[in-house]
């Protein structure tokens, strides 16, 4: 299998569309399609359901993900045969939001640490807004957030979104409308965040004024004040899953369409630094991984009580 096809296809799939995936790997659009379309036809399914609005993965897309993640990992350890990982040194300053605290930060650095043992990690959390501005500053090399930074010297490569939605306590209707939900107290992240932008659109779209909302920067704190009956939360939910499961929370269905949370690997281009590189890519494929085989507890949208 040619493994340009599978990277054509991981960066459409990443980027959602041919043209930006064109403008990453610096090929032509038409390009870009007939590696994916050479890809499908040697695995005999359509990755992709295409319309005129967006790009979508199939099933067989979805489980391509991390395949194709691992073939590409792969590869780049046999093209490194050559060279000790030993030799790879250097500081990386991290800082992420507590969306990737509470997923896949944990894997990640245990990985990093086994690849890369050269390299020394000093890693903060804080919001987006804060992460942008440690960037720009120099104060960190790497930043795990929600949205792009533009900038001289900074590289942005976007990874798949994390689905979006309502948890309540145990107590709570499994199935409410989007009315029901902002006419009750609401929990959500910072100001200024994705989650909150989302709320703040939801109230928008139903003709509600911005009713009673707790911002709250903290996972583990919004699923204690959910659980306590302080309201429902408007989250990330792989998050929530480990809340989910251990019966602290429920997800709630809701009828109104969430757009799911952006997840946005940016870092110094620093062009003595194979280190910073190395650590973002493989962030990025971290990211990746985690999101394709997150899956949330069945039961928990129809448990009542």
């Amino acid at each position: 299998m040619n493994t340009r096809f599978v990277e054509a296809f991981l960066w459409a799939a990443r980027l959602g569309s041919f043209r930006a995936a064109s403008d990453r790997l610096h090929i032509t659009q038409a390009a870009v399609s007939n590696r994916v379309a050479s890809l499908e036809e040697d695995i005999g399914a359509r990755l992709f359901e295409r319309d005129a609005r967006e790009l979508r993965l199939t099933p067989v897309g979805v489980r391509l993900m991390d395949y194709g993640e691992r073939l590409l990992e792969l590869r780049r350890e046999i093209v490194s045969l050559g060279r000790p990982r030993g030799d790879i040194l250097g500081l990386v300053r991290i800082g992420a939001i507590e969306t990737v605290v509470h997923t896949w930060l944990l894997g990640f650095l245990t990985n990093l640490r086994s690849t890369y043992p050269g390299i020394e990690v000093q890693l903060t959390s804080e919001t987006t807004l804060a992460l942008h501005r440690g960037l720009r500053e120099g104060a960190l090399d790497i930043a795990l957030q929600t949205d792009h930074i533009a900038g001289a010297g900074i590289v942005s490569t976007p990874c798949l979104p994390m689905p979006m939605g309502w948890v309540g306590p145990q107590g709570a209707e499994g199935t409410q409308t989007v009315e029901q939900l902002l006419r009750q107290p609401v929990l959500t992240m910072s100001p200024g965040s994705q989650p909150h932008e989302a709320l703040k659109n939801l109230f928008r779209a139903a003709g509600i004024p911005l009713g009673k909302v707790h911002c709250v920067s903290s996972i583990s704190a919004l699923a204690r004040l959910v659980k306590a009956g302080f309201g429902n939360a408007l989250v990330p939910l792989p998050p929530c899953y480990e809340y989910v499961a251990t019966g602290d929370v429920k997800i709630i269905e809701c009828d109104a369409l969430i757009s799911p949370q952006r997840i946005v690997v940016s870092h110094l281009e620093a062009a003595d630094s194979d280190a910073i590189r190395l650590v973002a890519e493989l962030a990025c494929r971290a990211s990746d991984q985690f999101t394709t085989s997150a899956i949330a507890p069945t039961w928990s949208a129809s448990t009542e009580g």
